[in-house]
C-alpha cells in the first residue's frame, strides 16, 4: 500500500497578509476593482462591497458585464511568512504564480512562488 506524502517548502521571502478580511468569492459576485498593485502586475485590490478586501488576479474578474463580477471561486487569503518557515503546499496555481499553503499553525492562504523553495522529491 501506498502512502501520501505531504508536499513542504521553505520559505525564502518574507511576506506580509494585508491587514483586512480576506476576499472570498463565487462565480458571479460583484467585485468592486479599487486599484493595480504596486508590484505584481495583473493583481488588482478588490472589495466585496461589505467588510472583505484582497489582491486578486485581474483575470478572474468579468469586466464585459457592466458590473465586474467574479468568473470563479477566490479567497484573497495570504500567508505571513518569514525566511526560514516552512510550510505544507495545498495547491499550486501557475498561471498567478503562488501557491495556497498551510503553516504550522494550520492558518491557510497563498504564498508567491518566488518566496518559496521545495524540498526535493524522493
Amino acid at each position: 500500500m501506498s502512502t501520501l506524502k505531504a508536499i513542504n517548502a521553505q520559505v525564502t521571502g518574507s511576506q506580509e497578509s494585508p491587514d483586512a478580511i480576506p476576499l472570498t468569492l463565487k462565480p458571479g459576485d460583484v467585485v468592486h476593482v479599487r486599484h493595480a498593485h504596486p508590484d505584481r502586475e495583473g493583481y488588482v485590490w478588490a472589495e466585496d462591497g461589505q467588510l472583505s478586501a484582497g489582491w486578486m488576479p485581474l483575470d478572474l474578474v468579468d469586466m464585459n458585464s457592466g458590473t465586474p463580477k467574479a468568473k470563479a471561486e477566490y479567497c484573497s487569503a495570504e500567508l505571513t511568512v518569514e525566511p526560514g518557515d516552512t510550510v505544507r503546499l495545498i495547491w499550486e496555481d501557475p498561471a498567478h504564480g503562488a501557491c495556497w499553503c498551510e503553516d504550522r499553525h494550520s492558518e491557510r492562504g497563498w504564498i508567491r512562488n518566488e518566496h518559496l523553495e521545495f524540498e526535493p522529491k524522493g
